[in-house]
Parts: structure tokens; C-alpha cells; sequence
């Protein structure tokens, strides 16, 4: 359902007539399963590395192009990320 602040109350509308409740339950159905598969610990672990490794990169980026020199050493190892992974 696709929206924006400017079709807000005609995507309110739709959600909730009656006649959309089975596409609704769908969605929700759907939203549900995702949770269920992608909310786990090792999911979360990979996802919360993946994070950082952006947040590295943008880190690293960022010190390259200011004064400070960039450091040689990772910020996290691949050894960190494996042990939290597993």
C-alpha cells in the first residue's frame, strides 16, 4: 500500500474498508513471517554487523578526508564478526 503524507487519509480509507480486510490480513500475514525469520539472535548478530561495517566504512571515509590520518587497523575484525555470528 503504497504512501505518502500528501494520500494519507485515502491510503487510511483503503486499510480500512471492508472490502480490502483479505489483502490487509495479507500484508500483516506476510509482515508477521518476515518477523518470525529475520528477528532471531543470529539474524540480529549479522545484521547488527553488517551495521558497523557501513559505520566503518562511512567512519573511515570521513577521517580520510579530514585532518586525522586513517588508521591501518580495522575497527572490527573479521575474528569479532565470526565469534558473534556463530
Amino acid at each position: 500500500v503504497p504512501a505518502s503524507i500528501e494520500n494519507v487519509t485515502q491510503v487510511a480509507a483503503y486499510v480500512l474498508d471492508k472490502e480490502n480486510e483479505e489483502e490487509m490480513e495479507g500484508i500483516v500475514d506476510s509482515a508477521n513471517s518476515w518477523c518470525k525469520r529475520k528477528m532471531t539472535k543470529k539474524e540480529m548478530a549479522k545484521d547488527i554487523m553488517l551495521q558497523l561495517e557501513k559505520y566503518e566504512t562511512a567512519f573511515n571515509e570521513y577521517m580520510q578526508e579530514s585532518m586525522y590520518t586513517r588508521s591501518k587497523t580495522p575497527l572490527i575484525s573479521n575474528d569479532v564478526v565470526n565469534d558473534l555470528v556463530e
